[in-house]
């Protein structure tokens, strides 16, 4: 029938360049006319802005303003347009993120079809799209961990571990509560999976204490430089947190996505392998 593809959708949703950026319609430019004014410092300094496009007289954009320096205004330069600064609008934002990580950029103006329409900076990656979009990344990495653990691990396995931790009084309270809460909910005939209950942290830690990264193909090298991956998870755990600022930069952020899609992948590979049946 018909309508069955609507019961295939998984529900993703797309985030672009223009979903984060800044429509011509409600940015804040400066007419060709008024730069003999030095208008464009004044705006710039006010809106704290390091770069400000110049509208020609029919409405076009093909200059724009920009500071030398971030965040200071005694050295402002007027620059033209050209290829490597524009993007199309419908650009997918991981690819926006790499885009300003591998081409170590602050800013990209948005074409549609041949024209301006608006621009995206660094600074407008710190919004909710963005946040709900990692978010996502995260979500499908927490429940494919979880789907590895349980194939490889049993709940006898999984509850001894935290046991063990408990014993050697690692964050005691929190793991006597993960196995009190999933005791209560056998109790109330409401169980789950335990792996449900654990934290991303806790999935690298039972991960790398049973050696199970080696079924991943990682050394355990790599498997620690994986956990940089929760420090994105925390700051998106805390919607008023910047997903980017001095010491979480653009590149950290494009590195921690690619281990995250890494990872995913792995671990969705591995159910088609022969050693996940």
């Amino acid at each position: 029938m018909t309508e069955d593809i609507f019961y295939q959708d998984e529900g993703q949703f797309k985030i672009t360049a223009a979903s984060v950026g800044v429509s011509k319609l409600r940015w804040k430019s400066i007419k060709h006319n008024e730069i003999i004014s030095n208008l464009h410092i004044e705006l710039m300094e006010k809106n704290r802005f390091d770069h400000l496009p110049v509208e020609e007289v029919d409405g076009s954009v093909i200059k724009f303003f920009k500071t030398a320096v971030p965040n200071k205004y005694d050295k402002i330069d007027e620059l033209k347009i050209n290829i490597n600064d524009i993007i199309a609008l419908d650009t997918n934002i991981r690819d926006v993120i790499e885009k300003f990580a591998t081409q170590n950029r602050t800013f990209f103006f948005l074409r549609y079809q041949k024209t301006i329409s608006g621009l995206i900076t660094l600074g407008n990656l710190n919004c909710k799209q963005v946040q709900i979009y990692i978010f996502s990344l995260v979500c499908e990495l927490e429940r494919e961990l979880g789907d590895f653990l349980n194939h490889f691990l049993s709940e006898k396995d999984i509850t001894e571990w935290l046991n063990r931790k408990i014993k050697a009084n690692i964050q005691n309270e929190k793991y006597k509560n993960i196995l009190l809460s999933y005791a209560n909910l056998i109790d109330s005939d409401l169980e789950n999976n335990l792996t449900e209950h654990l934290f991303l942290v806790d999935l690298f830690k039972i991960i790398n204490d049973t050696n199970l990264y080696l079924q991943l193909d990682y050394s355990k090298l790599e498997w620690e430089k994986m956990k940089s991956v929760n420090e994105l998870r925390k700051r998106i755990a805390h919607p008023t947190r910047s997903l980017i600022d001095a010491d979480n930069t653009i590149f950290k952020l494009h590195e921690r996505i690619s281990k995250i899609e890494d990872l995913t992948f792995r671990l969705s590979s591995i159910k088609k392998d022969k050693r996940f049946h």
